[in-house]
């Protein structure tokens, strides 16, 4: 291919330029540190109040990036690889009841992005929805929320009969009580509601299903002839990216033994592929880059797929108006 070479010379530039270049990045790196300082410090250090019939059982524990460890050896990593900035830990004891324990963490992930994605990842097989909060569920003793950037886990020390309710009461005070910038989770509107499985939505920060360059993917588990398979999605930073995971993704599987099979499906740039019994489809739409992931049929994976393109079709025309 001829390409036309550009000279050296017009390749240079001049030394006053440079200088200046220079101190405008290092003067905007430094006002984007302080922007973001500032707007941490916008939001409130949270707290919970005793709820009744206990008193803080001492002060509360913070915890920053360097000390995490300290509180959960083992798991710091996962929680600094979504964001986390830091961590209130609260314990509370009964002031009748000695045996009655209640303790609250409040995990700030920096944005309700981080917080969403470590709340969907650590969901319990036995989540009960419950209405404290979009995002909240609770198992037999503790409860789980989003509010904002944080992710907060309210649980009994030593389970007992009906205190799961009091739990939820702490979770509805902490959410009225810690005022919040507005965040939303705008992606989720994407997902189509029929044969979605209630709950089931997450998100994967960062090596989705292995691949490296794929983070921040919102999932969600649809059933469809009675056999489930997740749907999902990822907003990318433009349409070349987008098209550039479809072609990488299916290059991953493909090097794991997968077999490229030809989609049934009216989506200009898809590609499917059947590894270790499961079918797996990808396509872009735009700046989305989207998909069906382990179904256990070709037919099942088509479906879920032109759904989901409905759905964004329908989206992205409204975004558009």
């Amino acid at each position: 291919m001829n390409r036309k070479r550009q000279s050296v010379n017009d390749c240079k530039v001049p030394y006053g330029v440079w200088m200046v270049s220079g101190l405008a990045v290092i003067v905007i790196s430094m006002l984007l540190v302080f922007a973001a300082v500032a707007e941490q410090s916008d939001i409130p250090s949270p707290a919970i109040a005793p709820p009744p019939g206990h008193k803080e059982s001492g002060p509360p524990e913070a915890f920053s990036p360097e000390t995490l460890w300290e509180k959960i050896n083992g798991q710091a990593e996962f929680y600094l690889t979504a964001g986390f900035v830091s961590l209130t830990s609260q314990l509370y004891e009964g002031i009748e009841d000695v045996d009655s324990m209640i303790e609250v963490n409040i995990y700030h992930m920096g944005s309700m992005l981080n917080a969403f994605s470590v709340f969907s990842l650590q969901r319990r097989d036995n989540a009960q929805a419950i209405d404290v909060a979009p995002f909240a569920y609770q198992t037999e003793n503790t409860v789980y929320l989003v509010h904002g950037p944080f992710y907060v886990e309210i649980l009994w020390i030593l389970p007992l009969d009906g205190g799961i309710s009091l739990l939820k009461l702490l979770a509805e005070q902490f959410v009225r009580e810690t005022p919040i910038k507005g965040e939303d989770l705008p992606q989720l509107a994407f997902f189509p509601s029929e044969n979605l499985v209630k709950g089931s939505v997450s998100m994967i920060s960062n090596d989705a299903f292995g691949f490296e360059p794929l983070d921040n993917v919102f999932t969600a588990e649809y059933r469809v002839n009675e056999n489930t398979a997740m749907a999902y999605l990822s907003k990318r930073k433009t349409p070349q990216e987008a098209r550039a995971l479809v072609t990488g993704l299916h290059t991953y599987f493909k090097n794991f033994s997968g077999r490229t099979i030809q989609a049934n499906i009216a989506i200009q740039d898809v590609r499917m592929i059947e590894i270790m019994g499961t079918f797996d489809l990808m396509f872009s739409m735009g700046g989305y880059f989207a998909g069906v992931h382990e179904a256990l049929t070709q037919k099942q994976a088509e479906e879920i797929a032109e759904m989901l393109v409905a759905s964004l079709r329908e989206k992205c025309a409204k975004t558009a108006e």
